[in-house]
């Protein structure tokens, strides 16, 4: 399969105005020149800035293939439905794989490190702003002393806070986290308390009110199939422990807070809500759930599997 192939699919196109069937994948084709086919790259939802639109603007940033690494801009436009490759004005970062070095606030996208080549990450300790609303991209003047050269950490925001953890250069695996507070723009390295989790790249992050969580990557002995949580005003790990069998060890996986809605006698919440049992009314508990897809092992294995595990 070459650098512009697709894989073959049978799946139904969703068009335009379409209502589509819940539990099913369609492929969705806008119209417009697209971008060549890629790995590594950023994708986030800006929605909408203004009243000329209400459907909001899908944002595609960077990423490689065979041929290289990229620093381009595309939009999905919703209103429209078409591919738009925006006139951007600034220094862009220097072509790099994205895929976990960036995290959007508001509708700007926040741009740390990344991969260069194998293992190597970009010799680049700046921080790139991309402001979508104004298509500019940004280097803003920080202080403090910023995170070594990496690629495959986590980044994740909450509030106006970027946090950043662990990532790889070469064979050196960092544990180390540090934040930048994108109100005055100073980087932070944080002295965690708890079990702080070993060095790790390659692995995923999600945020839920104060904690930050993150799951598998690798390190220098394998894939890892720990899960951590870091509570953000206290500065303190802890690693979760589970009844059940752990999911198989992954690297390059992705990971999601999603909420969760089940009757508290675990029937639909339809019935729950206007009926008794018993003379007892049954009720919705909503819970969070971490779900985390894809991935794959050492040596290779892509993953196609779901997870889900009730947040703790």
């Amino acid at each position: 399969m070459g650098p512009d192939s697709e894989p073959r699919t049978s799946l139904r196109e969703l068009q335009p105005g379409d209502t589509p069937e819940g539990a099913s994948w369609y492929t969705f084709a806008p119209l417009g020149e697209r971008p060549c086919a890629r790995v590594g790259h950023n994708c986030f939802y800006l929605p909408p800035v203004d009243s000329s639109s209400s459907k909001g603007k899908v944002v595609i940033v960077g990423g490689a293939n065979p041929n290289g690494s990229f620093s381009d801009v595309y939009f999905i436009d919703l209103e429209s439905g078409t591919w738009e490759s925006p006139e951007v004005t600034g220094t862009p970062p220097s072509p790099r794989t994205f895929h976990t070095s960036s995290a959007a606030i508001g509708d700007r996208l926040y741009v740390f490190g990344g991969g260069d080549k194998g293992a190597d990450p970009v010799q680049d300790q700046q921080l790139y702003i991309f402001d979508s609303a104004t298509l500019t991209w940004q280097q803003p003047e920080v202080h403090g002393s910023p995170p070594a050269p990496r690629h495959g950490h986590a980044v994740v925001a909450v509030g106006s806070k970027l946090f950043i953890h662990g990532g790889l250069a070469g064979d050196t695996f960092y544990s180390d986290l540090y934040c930048i507070d994108t109100s005055d723009m100073k980087w932070e390295l944080l002295l965690a308390t708890g079990s702080v989790p070993g060095g790790r790249a390659a692995h995923s992050a999600a945020v839920f009110q104060s904690y930050l969580y993150i799951f598998g990557g690798m390190d220098p002995t394998g894939a890892l199939d720990s899960m951590y949580k870091y509570h953000t005003e206290k500065g303190h790990w802890i690693q979760l422990e589970f009844k059940t069998p752990l999911p198989p060890g992954r690297l390059d996986h992705s990971m999601c807070i999603i909420p969760w809605e089940a009757s508290s006698k675990n029937r639909d919440c339809e019935r729950a809500a206007g009926e008794e049992t018993n003379g007892q009314k049954e009720s919705c508990l909503e819970e969070h759930l971490c779900l985390i897809f894809g991935g794959m092992d050492m040596r290779g294995e892509l993953y196609k599997d779901c997870l889900v595990s009730v947040l703790q």
